[in-house]
This record gives C-alpha cells, structure tokens and sequence, in this order.
C-alpha cells in the first residue's frame, strides 16, 4: 500500500493561495491576449480598405504563408510547440479574413 504525502491544513492553505494567485496571473495574460487580439482586428479593418482601395482580393495565400512560416520559426526560437502556434494564427488569419469580408461586403 502506497502513503500519500501528509500536508497540513497550512499547507493546503498555502498551496491554494498559490495556485489562485498562479490563476489570476493567467487571466490576466488572457485578457492581453484579447486586447491584442483586438488591435490585430482592428487591423485588419484598415487592411480591407487598403485592398479594397488597389482592387486586391481578401484572401493572400502567399501572405499567409509567410506569416505563418514566420510564426512557426518565432515560436521555435522561444521554445514554444510551432504546430499549436501555425493552429492559433490560422484561426486569427481566418478571423481576420471574415472581418475584411465583412467590411468589404458593406461598402
């Protein structure tokens, strides 16, 4: 039979105190992580009225390419998994595109 470790009430208590402190810094990463993803929109709102100003179409596949090759090698270089990286940039590429399309399709 195996022991578990004995952890006293003050243990828990600081642990707890801990992992919600821990969590609280995490919401606040989250929360950038939001802002920033909305000046990435904002963005691209004024990046539709530029192509829609040179009769350019929405949808780069070169671009994209390039932005998420370029991702993928920052993500190496700091240590980070590129697959999830190359995922979470498709996902805000895509976002983006909807938006322009959006913006393009109102004008």
């Amino acid at each position: 039979m195996t022991r578990r470790p004995y952890f006293s009430q003050a243990d828990i208590c600081t642990h707890k105190m801990s992992l919600e402190k821990l969590r609280g810094e995490i919401e606040a990463v989250d929360l950038e992580i939001m802002r920033l993803i909305k000046a990435r929109m904002d963005i691209s709102i004024k990046i539709a009225e530029e192509k829609a100003a040179v009769g350019a179409p929405t949808r780069d596949p070169e671009r994209v390419e390039v932005v998420l090759n370029h991702v993928a090698r920052q993500a190496e270089l700091s240590g980070i998994d590129p697959g999830p990286i190359r995922n979470i940039f498709t996902t805000l590429i895509r976002m983006s595109e909807s938006l322009q399309d959006k913006k393009r399709g109102s004008e």
